[in-house]
């Protein structure tokens, strides 16, 4: 009867966290054998016992879980079961006796106390385990922890130190810290730093992937992860010049300057694709419309700013010194065939 025996030892140590209320104890007579007489002695080796034990983990699985919308039946069913062992099985210690009076009538859920018995259930079978459902059961009992962290609140941090003590072995516990580490190094690396950054990205999308197969990922959450890193390509900075063109965001990523008495000539490029925009402005002039020559070159074709669209072109200068070309503009741009393109969010930010 070890299971028996392990079981009366799990039930001790739910007494340790069960708070008690000032609720009575359910009470009533309860039939636990076929003719409806009640056991003489409580023999905690005897088949009837082992079947009360059964029924109490069920119902106990049962509560732990409840919704608000069952908890009342839940809670009802796994007070019977308490009942039914205690004259089954005895109670010498009261903490059967203990558990079922912090039941109370049943009637308020209590999401705090459910999640205490589900973590000290999952410790109960973990402390049963055999080899083969050892990693298991241990990862389960460090999940009901952070369920019951959720649910009580840890002011003490005693339970996240069992979750950070706990060292439940295997490839899929080796890959959680794995994964974990190379998340922090991916995190603090600078995006500036391309090689830097496309070594952890890698590390840390290989270390998700080897968590995927050694512990599986039954929300995708973690594929998710693997897909949005991508080849690990550093993302795209901020260029000097960044406009919509008709629906397509354009991020025109070098700009260079070019002086020529007091007028400054402008070349913005999308070095991706080769596309251009060009512009001339007067050093130290800032205002409405002050952008001469303006141009927008894509996929080879030249477009020219039309202040006579429906949507004109209008541009802002709100900076324009001899380091510094700051503005907005949108509108419309024409080609040699007379056809609009249509551009929006114009933002300029240059330093030369």
């Amino acid at each position: 009867m070890k299971k028996l025996h392990v079981l009366f030892l799990f039930i001790m140590m739910v007494a340790v966290t069960v708070v008690s209320c000032d609720d009575e104890p359910l009470e009533g007579v309860f039939s636990v054998t076929g003719d409806g007489s009640d056991p003489s002695e409580p023999d905690p080796d005897s088949e009837t016992c082992q079947l009360a034990f059964d029924t109490f983990v069920a119902a106990q699985a049962a509560f732990s879980s409840a919704t608000e919308a069952n908890y009342s039946q839940a809670c009802g069913a796994y007070a019977t079961a308490i009942q039914a062992t205690i004259q089954l099985c005895g109670d010498a210690s009261g903490t059967l006796q203990a558990t079922l009076t912090s039941l109370g009538d049943c009637s308020t859920p209590d999401p705090c106390f459910q999640a205490e018995i589900n973590a000290n259930a999952a410790l109960g079978a973990l402390n049963n385990a055999s080899s083969d459902n050892e990693e298991q059961l241990c990862l389960a009992y460090s999940a009901a922890l952070e369920a019951q962290i959720e649910a009580c609140g840890d002011a003490s941090g005693n339970i996240q130190a069992t979750i950070d003590a706990l060292n439940c072995g295997g490839d899929c516990a080796a890959a959680q810290v794995a994964t974990s580490e190379a998340r922090e190094i991916f995190n603090a690396v600078d995006p500036l730093d391309e090689d830097a950054y496309t070594a952890a990205c890698a590390d840390y999308s290989m270390a998700l992937q080897t968590q995927i197969a050694a512990c599986g990922d039954a929300d995708g959450s973690l594929n998710a992860i693997v897909l949005d890193l991508g080849d690990c390509s550093p993302p795209e900075q901020d260029g000097p010049v960044q406009v919509t063109i008709g629906d397509v965001f354009t991020n025109f990523n070098t700009a260079t300057v070019s002086i020529s008495g007091s007028l400054l000539s402008v070349i913005a490029t999308d070095i991706d694709t080769g596309d251009t925009f060009t512009f001339d402005i007067v050093l130290q002039q800032t205002g409405d419309n002050v952008m001469q020559n303006t141009t927008l070159t894509v996929g080879g074709v030249v477009h020219t700013a039309s202040i006579e669209a429906t949507t004109p072109f209008v541009n802002n200068i709100t900076a324009n010194d001899d380091t510094t070309i700051v503005g907005t503009f949108s509108g419309t741009f024409t080609n040699p065939d007379n056809e609009e393109v249509l551009t929006a969010g114009g933002v300029i930010n240059i330093v030369y």
